[in-house]
């Protein structure tokens, strides 16, 4: 799952309810374009598995190509 700002963090939060969000499977990673939208996230209980370096949607894309590689062996996601 990715976020690209704060109020989408906010928008899945409202949409999913506190209940699904509590059934959530921990196999799920959230990916976050930037400090500002990680914090957020945490703030909201999710644990972010990877921030995007560049806070681009370019950045994003990369991060998550890493986390996925680093998933199946590939290497390090440099997790934040």
């Amino acid at each position: 799952m990715t976020f690209t700002s704060s109020s989408t963090v906010r928008g899945f939060i409202a949409a999913l309810g506190a209940e699904r969000l509590a059934a959530l499977p921990p196999s799920i990673r959230f990916a976050s374009i930037g400090p500002v939208t990680s914090q957020t996230a945490r703030e909201a209980g999710l644990i972010v598995a990877i921030e995007a370096p560049e806070h681009t949607i370019s950045g994003l894309v990369h991060a998550v190509c890493r986390l996925v590689a680093a998933s199946a062996g590939g290497g390090p996601a440099h997790a934040v």
